[in-house]
This record gives structure tokens, C-alpha cells and sequence, in this order.
């Protein structure tokens, strides 16, 4: 599937925003050493970050081709908003919120809202860099 509609990107997109930020917070926590538990964890929580930020951008490039955006577009609008910080935020806002436009994307019809299935998955995928945090946790 190339086209993501609203549904979808938030199913797989802000979802992985929002664990990249969670996550990126639990490393500062670490780091800090405000909790217990020590830092050891923390590469593994930096490589889990990455790669829901790679999620993220997969599913932004999917959205921006429901708006008729090309991939190198929403490439490049994805990592400068990543390198000024907040701006990423207002980017994925506004993939979330943003109409699809009707002729986006010629050679694939527009793909279905997301079902339950999705979700499903989208909850196994917020869920699961926690698990594998814990187990780090109590093997480190």
C-alpha cells in the first residue's frame, strides 16, 4: 500500500511520534539517573527511537502521497521539521488533519480506513520496544 489516509497515519504515524518522544524522555530519565535501574539500557532505547522515527517517516511519506505530495517532498519537509524540533510536530498535525485530495495518486485507488486489524497491529507496535525495554532491564 503507498497512500495512508488519516486513519491509518494516525494509527502508524502519531502512534510512533508519540513512543519516539516517550521513549526519548524514558533515555533522559536514564540518563539523568532520576529513577532507579542504571543507564545500560540506554543504547537500546536510542536504537528503539530511531527506529519508530524511520516508522514514522514510512508512514508520513504514505500520508504525503495521499496529498498528492511526492516522496522527496515529505522527505525533506520530515527531517528539516526534525532538525528544528517542534516544527515536526506541526508537520505530523497537519498529515494527521489534512483532506486527502481525490486524484493523489493515480496508478493505486484510494486505500480503505483503517479497520480493527490496524489498530490491533498499531497497538502491538506501541507496545512492544517497552517490552523488550523491560526484559533489558532486568538482564542488564
Amino acid at each position: 500500500m503507498r497512500r495512508y489516509t488519516r486513519s491509518r497515519f494516525a494509527a502508524f504515524g502519531l502512534l510512533s511520534v508519540g513512543n519516539v518522544l516517550a521513549l526519548l524522555l524514558y533515555g533522559l530519565v536514564l540518563s539523568t539517573k532520576v529513577s532507579g535501574g542504571g543507564a545500560a539500557p540506554l543504547p537500546a532505547v536510542i536504537v528503539l527511537a530511531v527506529v519508530f522515527l524511520l516508522i514514522a517517516m514510512a508512514a508520513a511519506i504514505k500520508r504525503g502521497r495521499d496529498l498528492g505530495w511526492p516522496a522527496w517532498l515529505t522527505v525533506l519537509g520530515f527531517w528539516i521539521g526534525l532538525g528544528l524540533g517542534p516544527l515536526l510536530l506541526v508537520l505530523v498535525g497537519y498529515l494527521a488533519f489534512a483532506k486527502t485530495k481525490a486524484q493523489a495518486d493515480t496508478f493505486e485507488p484510494a486505500p480503505p480506513p483503517a479497520t480493527l486489524v490496524t489498530w490491533i497491529f498499531a497497538l502491538m507496535n506501541l507496545i512492544w520496544p517497552w517490552a523488550v525495554l523491560g526484559v533489558l532491564s532486568a538482564v542488564l
